[in-house]
């Protein structure tokens, strides 16, 4: 009997044009091992694969070699440079194992940026280019850690058994029995783990052309000086976007020496060529526990540090006129950031986006207190004649807020969005106020979104079901955030 179906293959070249393109496409997708190497079978799978192959580059120190070397008629395509430097291991005192001299820590952070940007230096612009750095030591993960998220290559624990987990996680003297957190770590494991990480850079470190965007996302626990900062972004003048997110994680007396420093750096060393700014200052429970009972709340320190902020705040109004995006997350308070802005003689006519963070937007907080921060809002948006978005929004536990402030000029309307897992009725004066926002010939149409049966129990969480637009944490880094908060909980 002979087949009915004849299952010899269509010879590649049979095929219509625009069916390779999406096998290629579809190939491309799904990411399977040894894919990019398909480009190399032809010119015509080349043209389609090798973009998406060399469009985001993750190295490690020892990959530099290649970059140089191997990575020379594909810059054009590249558009995303990660490095992650390898940081040797550290002591534990737990596991009495002695730690490596600090200063090879240093060292090899100094050697690997010099590296980089050696490299980069010869490349020539071609469009728009994001350099991202982290670091991360094998020992960051092996004691207290296990259940968070660090370098390169760490595993989905989001799938794992509560067996796996016990298996795992099974060392007691780091405080972790059969899969479950027994103990918390301690302070110095905290300070070890977000310990400086360079005290500055090489002096001859040479000028980038090729990079536009500035990246360091939270995944870097360990801390870089303001100073550090300022001497990386001076070798970047074609910098436009600066996207930074840190850790609240020091103690308070460390943390207002460091953020005066910070509040320097924002006024005077963020390029006047950058355009946008996204700030995300990073926090986690466990750390302030930790730095709760290590550190005594004396009042001259409260006091310290909302003076602090305050200063961070006028140096932030003072910036934002220069940018086109402002993105302050957990750093400052909305608040404090329309006040400051209230005493500059100024117009905001370059900034089209501002995203903040206010406490007062919290299901406890009198009504009268959240209708002030509008009115106070709105206020300052009238001198932002090309403002297109305005986000103030907050987290607690098991609650969210947000409200926005959106321009649609393609339907020459405007919004004023409030959506919370708790209610409020905006008043009559706050109405008017952001009425009056509003461009001649368009109208302001009121909205409200109940977030109901929702489980809110981290700030992920929030910017997750708050909807929150782009710019305000790395995509990436919300994932981490709120996979981190489900390991710490199932464990």
């Amino acid at each position: 009997m002979t087949s009915t179906h004849d299952h010899t293959p269509f010879p590649w070249p049979s095929l219509p044009a625009d069916i390779r393109l999406l096998i290629l496409d579809e190939i491309s997708g799904q990411k399977h091992r040894g894919w990019a190497q398909c480009a190399a079978v032809c010119k015509e799978w080349q043209v389609i694969l090798e973009p998406k192959n060399f469009s985001r580059l993750a190295l490690q120190t020892s990959c530099l070699n290649e970059l140089e070397t191997l990575v020379i008629r594909q810059r054009p395509l590249v558009q995303h440079i990660c490095l992650n430097i390898d940081l040797p291991r550290y002591g534990c005192p737990t596991c009495k194992r002695d730690a490596p001299l600090s200063s090879s820590r240093f060292t090899i952070f100094r050697r690997a940026i010099l590296r980089l940007f050696s490299i980069l230096s010869t490349w020539q612009p071609t469009g728009r280019l994001t350099l991202e750095l982290s670091a991360s030591s094998p020992s960051d993960s092996q004691h207290w850690f296990k259940n968070y998220c660090f370098g390169p290559g760490h595993e989905d624990a989001r799938d794992w058994t509560q067996q796996e987990k016990a298996i795992r996680w099974h060392d007691p003297k780091h405080g972790w029995v059969g899969g479950h957190q027994v103990q918390t770590p301690g302070l110095p494991a905290m300070l070890r783990l977000f310990s400086p990480l360079c005290l500055n850079v090489p002096q001859n470190l040479p000028v980038v052309h090729a990079v536009t965007n500035f990246c360091i996302r939270r995944q870097l626990r360990h801390e870089l000086f303001p100073e550090v900062l300022k001497a990386l972004w001076e070798k970047l003048p074609r910098l436009e976007n600066i996207v930074y997110e840190l850790w609240r994680a020091r103690q308070r007396h460390y943390q207002i020496s460091c953020g005066y420093e910070l509040a320097f750096l924002i006024y005077d060393s963020v390029p006047k060529h950058v355009k946008r700014v996204s700030i995300f200052k990073d926090f986690n429970s466990q750390l302030a526990v930790a730095l709760n009972n290590a550190t005594p709340r004396l009042d001259r320190k409260i006091e310290a540090t909302s003076a602090l902020d305050l200063v961070l705040a006028r140096a932030f109004a003072a910036k934002s006129h220069h940018l086109e995006h402002l993105s302050i997350s957990y750093m400052i308070d909305a608040q404090q950031f329309f006040t400051s802005c209230q005493k500059l003689p100024c117009t905001w006519n370059l900034l089209q986006s501002l995203i903040l963070t206010s406490s007062t937007l919290s299901r406890k907080a009198p009504h009268q207190n959240v209708y002030t921060l509008l009115r106070n809002a709105s206020l300052i948006a009238l001198k932002m004649p090309r403002l297109k978005t305005m986000v103030l929004w907050n987290s607690g536990p098991g609650e969210a807020c947000v409200v926005i402030y959106q321009r649609h000029t393609a339907s020459a309307m405007a919004t004023l969005t409030w959506r919370s897992t708790w209610d409020l009725e905006l008043s009559d004066d706050v109405v008017e106020s952001w009425k009056r926002v509003v461009p001649g010939l368009c109208y302001l149409r009121l909205e409200k979104e109940a977030i109901r049966d929702v489980d809110i129990r981290s700030h992920g969480d929030a910017i997750h079901h708050l909807r929150l637009p782009d710019g305000v944490v790395d995509p990436t880094s919300l994932c981490q955030i709120r996979q981190e908060g489900m390991m710490q909980r199932t464990a």
